[in-house]
């Protein structure tokens, strides 16, 4: 196997990657991006229109996607792996089938019970995950890691095995809050989401939560509008400050709710996108934890590149 496509294939975008085989890591060649999965009704032709250039040039070859392309809304549907679950079973796991040529496999995504003793999911995070785990000791070190996000996840593993998780829904919270609810009405302008943050009043709202563990979320969101209404804020640093209170609080929560279960949580390793991964540092470093910092991007395509080795030994 010389040559591959590799890819996330999310709800809202597309990108594939063709990618030479060099040592058992995945090199992209060339990148492709599309529509996402909700937005196509033909999920074969779509993958055909962006891959098949590389396919009359090259051949058929390995197919690995991940993300929604495997879920009700996707091209065909891969049924969670239960979790503990390494880079091994998920390998085994994968949803195969031909296309275009092409052996196609779909990463299954993960489902767990967790902290809480309720049932959770993810589809798409777990390729970041076992990227980042790739480049850990296979031993009984436990982690906590967190990939920050619409639906945040929370994931406990040892060595390179996920435990369980817990998603928060912080993100979409503070989106609705702002887009439809009284906090975005308190604006003397739209909220516009491509803002840049406004780090000092993130630091504020971070510090109101993390400061005061009694302080409840839905006590001290109010406080956007209050804070306006007597002058303390200004209506163009309010959705920084909400990001501080809902981070910090969601932050502060995680690591209580791990640590009443008998985790240490010394460290905190945070795997997304920049900005973001950054924001949770902050908090983390206001509560006196360390943090291990990892691009999404890099650590999707290692995890690729973990599963893509297995992927032969796997259907053998």
């Amino acid at each position: 196997m010389n040559m591959l496509i590799a890819g996330d294939w999310g709800s809202s975008n597309m990108r594939l990657h063709l990618c030479r085989v060099e040592e058992g890591r995945l090199v992209p060649v060339e990148t492709v991006r599309g529509k996402g999965a909700k937005d196509v009704a033909d999920h074969e032709a779509a993958f055909r229109a962006a891959a098949g250039d590389w396919i009359d040039r090259h051949g058929p070859m390995p197919v690995l996607l991940s993300g929604m392309i495997g879920s009700t809304i996707g091209w065909r549907e891969a049924a969670y792996l239960p979790c503990p679950a390494g880079p091994e079973a998920m390998a085994g796991a994968l949803l195969r089938f031909e296309a275009a040529g092409c052996p196609v496999a779909i990463v299954p995504g993960l489902s767990c019970r967790n902290i809480f003793g309720q049932p959770d999911v993810m589809r798409g995070e777990e390729v970041q995950l076992f990227g980042w785990l790739a480049g850990v000791a296979d031993d009984d070190a436990d982690r906590l890691i967190c990939l920050p996000g619409t639906h945040a996840k929370w994931v406990r593993t040892r060595g390179r095995t996920v435990l369980d998780f817990v998603t928060s829904m912080q993100g979409e919270m503070r989106e609705l809050l702002l887009a439809h609810g009284l906090l975005g009405r308190s604006l003397a302008k739209p909220y516009d989401p491509a803002a840049p943050t406004d780090i000092a009043a993130f630091d504020v709202g971070a510090g109101l939560v993390v400061d005061d563990p009694t302080l409840a979320i839905e006590h001290g969101l109010f406080a956007l509008r209050s804070r306006i209404l007597m002058g303390e804020l200004t209506s163009e640093a309010a959705p920084s400050f909400l990001s501080g209170l809902m981070i910090g609080a969601e932050v502060r929560d995680a690591v209580a709710a791990h640590r009443a279960r008998g985790m240490a949580v010394e460290t905190i390793v945070l795997v997304g996108a920049e900005l973001l991964v950054d924001l949770y540092g902050r908090v983390c470093d206001r509560l006196g934890i360390a943090t291990e910092k990892a691009a999404g991007d890099g650590t999707a395509l290692a995890g690729l590149s973990a599963i893509a080795a297995r992927m032969e030994a796997a259907a053998a």
